[in-house]
């Protein structure tokens, strides 16, 4: 049986993480930001701004379940960018896991420009196709999707390091601050016993050291931080 994304879509607040990368960029957005969390999964980035006190939160989901849950989390939450008012405009924009489930994220990005404001941010994770663990599996004839991970059966996308590059760019109006990438949540699928101790977070910290040298290969997700530059 089909869940629904806020049962999906785990969160994942451990070293070298998609959602931990973002939380260290979410620190420094003030109070009276107005912050767009599009496909906001279990809710884990709508609490971490509530609890830093960051009131106008939005976001969209297109699962009315998911939508119901969330409702405590966000001022508006809506199947769609469109449905928002058009009066506001948002100062940090998070795409955490969200645009290889669109048909077309390179236009999704194009109609969502107009809608920041100058100097937002904009934070982006995608999963890597070109994973080792991926690459392997295809030398050996084997290619099937999956409940979660890069080939998530809900994927419409998926992403090189190239191709994760040429989507930045869908934000003509925008610098690149950061890129990078995550390692496997291995924690969500070991025993805490074996993931909460010093040897693993040493473990997890080569992992990480690794990956920054060859990022195409071991990188579970590419991340960047974009702001947005208009005149």
């Amino acid at each position: 049986m089909s869940r629904d994304p806020f049962e999906r879509y785990e969160a994942k607040p451990f070293f070298g993480s998609s959602h931990t990368w973002a939380f260290k960029h979410l620190e420094s957005i003030q109070e009276n930001s107005v912050v767009l969390d599009i496909g906001p999964g279990s809710g884990i980035a709508g609490q971490f701004l509530k609890d830093r006190g960051v009131e106008r939160r939005c976001a969209v989901e297109i699962d009315p379940n998911t939508r119901e849950k969330l409702a405590p989390l966000y001022e508006r939450i809506t199947p769609s960018v469109e449905e928002l008012p058009q009066e506001i405009s948002f100062d940090c924009v998070l795409l955490l896991d969200v645009l290889e489930h669109m048909a077309n994220p390179f236009e999704f990005l194009t109609r969502l420009e107009p809608r920041l404001a100058s100097d937002a941010l904009v934070l982006i994770s995608v999963p890597n196709i070109t994973h080792l663990a991926i690459r392997l599996m295809m030398a050996f004839g084997y290619f099937e999707y999956m409940e979660r991970g890069p080939l998530d059966r809900t994927h419409l996308q998926f992403f090189s390091r190239r191709r994760f590059h040429q989507l930045l760019r869908a934000l003509p109006q925008s610098a690149v601050i950061e890129t990078s990438g995550t390692i496997e949540p291995l924690e969500l699928i070991l025993p805490r016993y074996l993931t909460d101790n010093r040897a693993f977070h040493t473990f997890s910290r080569a992992r990480l050291q690794l990956m920054k040298l060859w990022p195409s290969l071991l990188a579970y997700q590419h991340v960047a931080l974009l702001k947005i530059q208009k005149d």
